[in-house]
């Protein structure tokens, strides 16, 4: 007897596959690297029985029980009544998926080619509000309004209809899809503050659209994460400055010991650590620290305080 298997998909929770991102780049790099970077609204996701925000609708929705009893009668009629569902529930279907349905012969290659399509995620529409990194440049292209997005099961968005997100995004070349995944820095707008103040910068700042960043840590042996979220013994709310020519700018390091300048010429810069006193209490726990930054890009630098020094 042929496995029931679109019950797994429409009534049980699927069981998530470890997914780790080996590298994550901080904002400079990720939008040098990535084709499309830009703010839009969801207006759809499909198939709808893949998004988890509406999986119980659609679970509700679809004729399981007739979903099982076709799926045991080898028939030609089950067949066709088996794709006419199938077509429905995926929805509008890029074409060349829909020509595989569509051909497929016994209800064991349509269970197959069921599978691979559910298995390539979902498609997200999305209505663009601000493009700051398209692959095509051009003052005379027409401004680009929507885009599709997919993401898939492993490592995917849960886009949510309604919500706005930051999205990086690339344009495979094999498939022509714009694609993305947590791996990327894809999020929610409203939890983008850091990324959108680089952006800004980059997209209006001119000469002065560069970023200097980095952590402040009592962990001096350890090696510049991979990760650049992973930080180890990062130390909070202490004073950091920099210093150039005709230039002295403060800001403090956050709960998880990062700091960020925006707004900066690309030149050399001196970094230093300060106690949170500061500047009544003018005691510097680290550097200073001579960083090059490039032009319309992003410098780093690590600031490693003795322990003892920490309040």
């Amino acid at each position: 007897m042929r496995q029931a298997w679109f019950l797994l998909w429409v009534l049980m929770p699927v069981p998530g596959f470890a997914c780790k991102c080996l590298v994550s780049y901080p904002v400079c790099q990720e939008v040098a690297a990535t084709d499309f970077v830009f703010i839009g609204t969801v207006e759809s996701v499909e198939p709808r029985f893949l998004d988890p925000w509406h999986a119980a609708d659609a679970a509700a929705q679809a004729p399981i029980d007739e979903i099982t009893r076709l799926q045991r009668d080898d028939s030609a009629s089950s067949l066709a009544r088996l794709r006419q569902i199938y077509l429905k529930m995926f929805g509008d279907l890029p074409d060349e998926a829909r020509r595989q349905l569509l051909s497929a012969k016994t209800h064991k290659e349509l269970d197959a080619v069921f599978s691979s399509i559910a298995g390539q995620g979902t498609r997200t529409s999305l209505r663009v509000r601000t493009i700051f990194r398209h692959p095509k440049d051009d003052a005379e292209e027409a401004p680009v309004t929507s885009l599709v997005v997919w993401t898939g099961a492993d490592c995917g968005i849960d886009f949510q209809q309604g919500e706005t997100y930051l999205v990086y995004a690339d344009d495979d070349e094999e498939t022509g899809r714009l694609e993305t995944s947590i791996c990327y820095r894809t999020k929610r707008l409203s939890d983008a503050g850091a990324d959108l103040a680089y952006l800004y910068f980059f997209q209006n700042g001119g000469a002065k659209s560069s970023r200097l960043e980095g952590f402040v840590t009592s962990e001096r042996l350890q090696d510049r994460p991979l990760n650049v979220d992973k930080i180890e013994a990062p130390v909070a709310d202490v004073v950091i400055g920099v210093k150039a020519d005709g230039l002295s700018v403060y800001t403090r390091s956050d709960a998880n010991g990062r700091y960020f300048f925006d707004g900066l010429a690309g030149g050399e810069y001196d970094v230093s650590a300060f106690d949170g006193g500061f500047p009544r209490i003018v005691q510097m726990l680290a550097g200073p620290l001579r960083v090059e930054v490039p032009d319309k890009g992003c410098g780093s630098q690590v600031l490693a305080i003795p322990k003892a020094a920490i309040r």
